[in-house]
């Protein structure tokens, strides 16, 4: 009996241990909410993002790309995403990963609670998978590979483009 109970307290330290270090190396961080030109302009852009040098690298390239237009830009973190009322955007940007091929549960809630409003999206998903697909949502996903942030940048701003300009 002592074995045992000696064999399972070592498997949950080791569980313990891996879901530590799994958290440590792989969790995102928090993005401090920030506000580019003034909410008065006609335009209004919301990027919901997850913390990461690619993805932070992002969206500054997403930026310093409409830093010249008259376009109001507020960037959020993407776990606060439920708060969002997406009739005062006229495009929302969302950088996140995705975990077993499916949205976290407030993008993947979001989506469903505006069926109406898809094509204010545009949402960029780290995954490493280009197998990637929601019903009536266009998804682009790849690597968090920083020497790739201009290629994404271009993509994400061409989209962005057709939806404010």
């Amino acid at each position: 009996m002592r074995v045992v109970r000696k064999i399972l307290i070592l498997i949950f330290i080791l569980f313990a241990g891996y879901w530590i270090w799994y958290e440590y190396k792989y969790s995102m961080d928090t993005v401090i909410p920030l506000k580019v030109n003034q909410s008065s302009l006609q335009t209004k852009v919301l990027i919901a993002s997850q913390g990461s040098r690619f993805k932070d690298s992002l969206v500054q390239g997403i930026l310093k790309h409409y830093k010249k237009d008259d376009i109001h830009f507020k960037v959020i973190d993407a776990y606060t995403f439920f708060t969002v009322n997406i009739d005062k955007w006229d495009a929302i940007v969302i950088i996140n990963s995705w975990e077993y091929g499916s949205p976290p549960l407030n993008i993947k809630k979001f989506i469903e609670e505006h069926p109406d409003q898809l094509d204010k999206l545009i949402i960029l998903s780290t995954v490493g998978s280009s197998n990637i697909a929601l019903e009536e949502v266009d998804v682009i996903s790849g690597e968090s590979i920083l020497e790739k942030t201009p290629e994404y940048t271009s993509i994400v701003t061409e989209r962005l483009d057709k939806l404010i300009k």
